[in-house]
């Protein structure tokens, strides 16, 4: 898989009450040109997502104040379409419990804390790619149908 191409040029958005993990995925897809927008709390992540509607979101579990619990439970129940926004969890919750929770959610996917760079670039390539793919279907089968549609009335 070639994580450069997909990654390039993608608008990320990571929300994490500590600093370090912050400037640590900032500079892993940097690296990778992709736009990096690091964010501190759930209630200004839940913000700058309404008004920049970046490609994909990382973010924390157990933070301050919202957790991110908190924070897929207002993108989810959005009514615009940045509710389909992948999200991954980026947590070091790592029992079996908090993963179901995670992604009963409505998270897309999970990385535990702490992980290798190679592992986080995997899981959202890979995550990009089902995105694009399934948009893609979604077009054509919508174009397909209205194609049936038409062949029907003309026949």
């Amino acid at each position: 898989m070639n994580c450069w191409r997909i990654l390039k040029g993608l608008q990320v958005v990571t929300v994490d009450d500590d600093a370090d993990n912050l400037y640590l995925i900032k500079v892993i897809f940097e690296q990778y040109n992709a736009q990096v927008t690091a964010v501190g709390s759930a209630i200004e992540t839940f913000e700058i997502i309404r008004q920049s509607k970046p490609n994909i979101l990382l973010c924390d579990i157990a933070m301050a104040n919202e957790d991110g619990f908190w924070l897929i439970r207002q993108i989810r129940n959005l009514k615009s379409p940045i509710r389909r926004i992948p999200v991954i969890a980026v947590t070091a919750l790592a029992s079996d419990e908090v993963r179901t929770k995670i992604l009963k959610s409505g998270f897309s996917g999970c990385v535990i804390k702490p992980f290798k760079p190679e592992e986080l670039i995997t899981v959202v390539s890979r995550l990009m790619l089902k995105t694009m793919f399934d948009c893609c279907y979604q077009l054509y089968s919508r174009k397909n149908y209205r194609l049936r549609k038409l062949s029907n009335l003309t026949t």
